[in-house]
């Protein structure tokens, strides 16, 4: 049974790609508890995944949700809407990880004096390298789910 051997070797790929934010989130949670106000480049960018994991949730969690049902439905007969659920949500997540990158870089680069009580610490130039990171991943990772259960063998 081929079909079913490469469904889920795909429901394994949509099952990681769609848990890569609860992941980031689930580290940064304890990594900048840890590292709260210390002041490192470090704990800046930990504070930034944690501030942008958490507002991020109202989007990610129903993305997951949406892949991780695709997923489980890619094993068995109903693979094209498997297909169809894994789709959807992976490019609405490849945009939204897009709209993450693309906040993060214009609030580094927007040349406007900062406001104090801001939540998010200031970013320097490497830091907002590091800390899009974990979204171009994602990015990636879903762009590279969708190209996988559309090829055709």
């Amino acid at each position: 049974m081929p079909g079913k051997e490469r469904g889920s070797r795909d429901a394994v790929w949509v099952r990681w790609v769609a848990l890569l934010p609860v992941l980031v989130l689930g580290v940064s949670i304890p990594s900048g508890l840890l590292l709260a106000n210390s002041g490192t480049v470090v704990g800046d960018i930990v504070a930034t995944w944690m501030f942008l994991g958490v507002f991020g949730l109202v989007i990610f969690a129903p993305v997951t949700v949406l892949s991780l049902l695709g997923a489980a439905v890619l094993g068995n007969r109903h693979f094209r809407a498997g297909r169809w659920l894994v789709s959807v949500s992976a490019v609405a997540a490849t945009l939204f990880y897009a709209c993450l990158v693309f906040v993060v870089m214009e609030e580094a680069a927007s040349p406007e004096l900062r406001d104090p009580n801001s939540w998010g610490p200031q970013l320097t130039p490497v830091t907002v390298l590091l800390v899009v990171v974990p979204y171009i991943t994602g990015a990636a990772g879903n762009m590279y789910v969708v190209g996988r259960l559309w090829r055709h063998r």
